[in-house]
């Protein structure tokens, strides 16, 4: 193995000044630039059209139908919505009219926005915080409303978190920069991402942000001074905030954060009292105790300031709220008929609506007002996500997202285009993942937790014992109580799965220490980072449906552990016997050529270009529900 793939802690020597505290170069810049550049071109273009594949002397060579399609077939809002022929946004009480070209949620949010655009704002319930669709306003405004301006946000951050997957990536492995690339382009060229980032729904915003809030815990973390120290926890307490207010599933990278904190905190006393932890790792490494030598005796009041940036700029984000009446919509329960069949209706018990008036300047009374205004918003969303128990036919449960089981058909088109003799065509955006990505991040995950179980044996069979039995168990729990054929939303799962709850909270506890103690910290967190972004979802799918491309927030760390396995591959070697060393350099390319090759041959599903139904078909071989949804 190369010295390359063992590189597993940040170093220990000070880095004075911003630019050398960061860790990045010249070389990195242009990386950074572009593998963003080349994200948003995809993204932003497409669907691409290589014409000169099919017709070299005729014609342009490549056409780019953009981010505005698809435009055909699309869904159309319920409602007028105070928006103009040409896009821009009315004022006072002008109905507007209905607009259609919609894919998906797109029904949703980018309406939301037009809400906040409107003079005077008008009021909506989205069980969200609002940041998400506070971002998406802007160029609605500057561009008018429709596809392009309505998903121009979301495109933007899909980039953006490819570059931000590649700080990471740096971040975590300083001295290996093919670690670094291969990880952005992982990101760059899966399916369930590159989907996200075309349409203007929030999720692939939140996960930017809870990714950004992983990123500065990284940089937290290699603080080596106190000015690095304290300005990195007080930009952890900001973007937290924002994090929290673009989607409340910020908890899980939070939480990763938070624990590793907590514990290098207190390694010199923990090893004091079980000094049999040394065997992990032998004495605690420079690079902690420079650490908490830079943080000083006044840490936790720090950490207290940076808990009060978090929540003043997460309330922030309900500005628009607050000076309006708005809405609290109170779900009491979920009325089922007896029969749970799938396709039987399903209906709401009348929800009381609260109105919650404007509040006033910023003075003792206003400011507590809003704050029980915001507590009684974010109670109203959690209230409806755990009521929220209608069916769907794309609906997935927690445990087949990472084998991508089901996954969202968001858009089908079947009469709008034909091909240039007549032949009819389709389209099709699917949130597929690219199989190259998510099947072999299940083994390269693997590596990952051998790679961090180093140490005596028991401790790795032990480590790894209980965190397979866990999982097991939650698995089997979970997919035993739903087998009562009149289940279809609500999960009672049994003693089993609760024993693989415990399970898994220590081998969370016992992966902290791996990352800690153990001088893992690299492969530790990787699979620390996974198991919180897909396993967060498991007690909430108990009450509601949930989809496939909640596990977006997984993504990045499937990215890294990927791409950890592919640089030991590429710095291994097989030995036959003392003369013959096989190098598995190659392995190492032709992984990234499995991740480029799947892109290219499921473009057109994740695209909607148009396609003759045996293309489609072609590509169907993956999940026949796809093929029966007509």
């Amino acid at each position: 193995m190369s010295r390359h793939a063992s590189n597993d802690d940040v170093g220990a020597v000070p880095r004075v000044g911003a630019r050398a505290f960061m860790g990045l170069d010249r070389v990195d810049l242009r990386w950074l630039l572009v593998l963003v550049a080349s994200a948003f071109l995809l993204r932003a273009a497409g669907p691409i059209f290589p014409d000169v594949l099919s017709h070299p002397t005729s014609g342009p060579p490549v056409t780019a139908w953009g981010l505005g399609f698809p435009y055909n077939g699309g869904e159309c809002t319920g409602e007028a919505i105070p928006v103009d022929a040409q896009g821009r946004v009315l004022s006072g009480d002008q109905p507007g009219e209905k607009h259609c070209g919609m894919v998906f949620d797109e029904l949703y949010f980018p309406v939301d926005a037009v809400f906040d655009l409107h003079s005077p704002p008008r009021e909506y319930f989205d069980p969200e915080p609002p940041l998400t669709k506070l971002l998406m306003a802007p160029p609605i405004a500057l561009l008018g409303f429709g596809g392009w301006s309505w998903r121009l946000t979301a495109t933007i951050a899909g980039s953006l978190l490819v570059g931000l997957v590649y700080l990471m990536a740096r971040r975590l492995r300083p001295r290996d920069r093919f670690f670094a690339v291969a990880a952005a382009l992982i990101v760059n060229l899966d399916g369930l991402e590159f989907v996200e980032s075309r349409i203007g729904v929030i999720d692939v915003i939140a996960i930017f942000f809870a990714a950004l809030l992983f990123y500065v815990f990284l940089l937290h973390w290699g603080a080596r001074t106190r000015g690095q120290w304290r300005a990195t926890v007080y930009a952890l307490g900001a973007v937290t905030g924002l994090a929290f207010g673009a989607k409340l599933t910020a908890i899980a990278p939070l939480v990763v954060a938070a624990a590793l904190i907590a514990l290098r905190l207190v390694e010199p006393w923990l090893r004091g009292v079980v000094p049999s932890l040394s065997r992990l790792g032998g004495q605690t490494s420079g690079d902690a105790q420079m650490w908490r030598d830079a943080a000083g005796p006044h840490a936790l009041l720090h950490y207290g300031g940076a808990a009060v940036v978090a929540v003043a700029l997460f309330a922030g984000c309900y500005a628009r709220y607050l000076t309006i009446d708005h809405p609290i919509r109170t779900f009491t329960s979920c009325a089922l008929p007896n029969d749970l069949r799938a396709d039987d209706p399903v209906t709401y018990n009348a929800p009381p609506i609260v109105h919650l008036g404007p509040i006033g300047l910023p003075t003792p009374s206003t400011l507590r007002t809003a704050a029980t205004d915001i507590t009684a918003q974010v109670r109203g969303s959690l209230n409806y996500h755990s009521t929220e128990c209608r069916d769907h036919p794309f609906a997935s449960r927690w445990y087949t997202w990472p084998g991508m089981a089901h996954p969202v058909l968001m858009y089908a088109d079947y009469t709008s285009f034909t091909t240039a003799g007549g032949q009819p065509e389709v389209g099709y955006i699917t949130d597929l993942g690219s199989p190259a990505v998510w099947w072999l991040a299940i083994p390269a995950l693997l590596f990952c937790a051998w790679r961090m179980t180093t140490g005596p044996p028991r401790w790795r069979v032990a480590v790894l014992l209980i965190l397979g039995l866990s999982l097991v168990a939650l698995i089997v729990g979970f997919h035993g109580a739903e087998s009562d054929p009149d289940v279809t939303i609500t999960v009672h799962p049994g003693v089993l799965f609760y024993l693989g709850v415990v399970g898994a909270a220590v081998s969370g506890a016992l992966i902290l220490l791996c990352a800690t103690v153990g001088r893992r910290f690299v492969p530790a967190v990787i699979v620390l980072g996974y198991l919180a972004a897909w396993l967060m979802w498991m007690m909430g799918n108990e009450k509601r449906v949930l989809f496939y491309y909640h596990m977006l927030g997984a993504l990045p760390f499937m990215a890294l552990g990927l791409a950890y396995a592919l640089t030991a591959l590429r710095g291994g070697r097989v030995r036959l016997g003392d003369t013959v060393a096989i190098p598995l350099r190659p392995l190492a390319w032709a992984g990234l050529g499995l991740v480029v090759a799947s892109f290219v041959f499921f473009y057109p599903w994740w695209s909607g270009a148009p396609q003759e139904s045996a293309d489609h078909a072609m590509r169907a071989w993956f999940d026949s529900w796809v093929l029966a949804w007509k």
